[in-house]
């Protein structure tokens, strides 16, 4: 087995634990730029961010306040 094809190996290990992208490039210690690299030459199908928790706000409008007597 050739050197690239042990760390390949290594880097699948390692994502198996990861969640995110993110998560891959804290445990190696690269950048994001190299874990997304590897996301995707070795088809780890890792997302590049976790979802956000908590429910989803509807934009709500939010009147200015006028002075006194100033809508009259």
């Amino acid at each position: 087995m050739s050197e690239l094809a042990r760390r390949a190996n290594e880097i699948r290990g390692i994502s198996q634990s990861c969640k995110t992208v993110n998560d891959l490039a804290k445990r190696t210690g690269f950048s994001m730029e190299i874990a997304r690299h590897w996301n995707t030459e070795l088809k780890l199908n890792l997302p590049d961010a976790a979802p956000r928790g908590g429910a989803v706000r509807v934009a709500q409008a939010n009147p200015k306040p006028q002075k006194k007597g100033a809508g009259k």
